[in-house]
């Protein structure tokens, strides 16, 4: 298989994705769209994209160490939810959010040498 992406471009998307997760996670809970399909899917399938592109756009961590790191992330955007208005610390959350990053890893290092040319 041809590998034809560089782990230059993931570590952009990384830290947008990052970002964008920050961002996203601190709004006020009455800015957020009251139409959102199940909340720990989202938590799920963002941390899940994040951890991926952690691992794909890495050269030098072991996946163990992007594991802790995400994880670590959203546990601290987990803690601060409790000074914004209407939101609060969800140990939900942070399983849905530790279980992407579980999943975004092993996808990650599965597809890696088939998509990135180091």
């Amino acid at each position: 298989m041809v590998q034809f992406l560089n782990s230059r471009l993931f570590k952009v998307l990384f830290v947008i994705a990052c970002l964008a997760i920050f961002a996203m996670s601190l709004m006020p809970g009455k800015q957020l769209p009251k139409d959102l399909p199940w909340d720990k899917a989202l938590h799920f399938i963002g941390y899940a994209g994040l951890a991926f592109l952690a691992r794909m756009g890495s050269k030098k961590h072991p996946s163990w160490q992007i594991v802790i790191g995400c994880i670590l992330f959203s546990l601290f955007i987990e803690f601060l939810q409790q000074f914004i208005p209407n939101r609060g610390f969800e140990w939900l959350d942070l399983l849905a959010n530790s279980l992407g990053v579980l999943t975004g890893v092993v996808v990650g290092f599965l597809l890696k040498p088939y998509l990135v040319k180091e």
